[in-house]
């Protein structure tokens, strides 16, 4: 069931982030900076320190936007790696095979945004259902993550 409150509220954040000309590479950067902070935060207590700790050096890289938007082969290098460990744990650990998926949105581009037509403006919707999979209730704090993001570059105050 489609909770229409949830899709106004990403309307109204999709809109902000137009509005205030965010790039799509700042938009990917932004989210993989969120999911770091979920880890550093200890918010992701369904997966093991382990399992974390190596998708930390992968997300670190994907916020480096430079070498993952210019270097095609880097890129691809580091989704095959993911989707490696995404296949390997699908079956035993869920949760972590989830959070590969989030982070393989981390290394996403905008021709690549553009060339699958989803009819989104922006990934934003996106990429919070993928993490609603693993934090069923971070709607509000992912919203307020974003909606901070905008004012504190001062591009944008959102407004309900």
């Amino acid at each position: 069931m489609i909770d229409s409150l949830e899709v106004q509220e990403f309307d109204y954040l999709e809109q902000a982030l137009l509005e205030a000309s965010v790039p799509f590479s700042e938009i990917t950067r932004q989210y993989a900076r969120y999911l770091l902070s979920l880890i550093d935060g200890g918010v992701l207590a369904s997966i093991s320190t382990p399992k974390l700790k190596v998708l930390i050096p992968y997300i670190e890289k994907s916020i480096q936007r430079e070498p993952i938007e210019s270097d095609g082969d880097l890129r691809r290098r580091l989704v095959l790696e993911l989707w490696t460990v995404e296949q390997q744990h699908r079956k035993s650990d869920e949760d972590f095979a989830n959070l590969i998926r989030c982070v393989l949105f981390c290394f996403a581009t905008e021709e690549c945004w553009i060339e699958e037509g989803t009819g989104d403006a922006t990934p934003i919707y996106l990429y919070f259902l993928a993490l609603k999979k693993i934090l069923p209730g971070t709607r509000k704090a992912f919203i307020n993550g974003f909606q901070d993001f905008i004012a504190a570059n001062g591009k944008y105050t959102f407004h309900e």
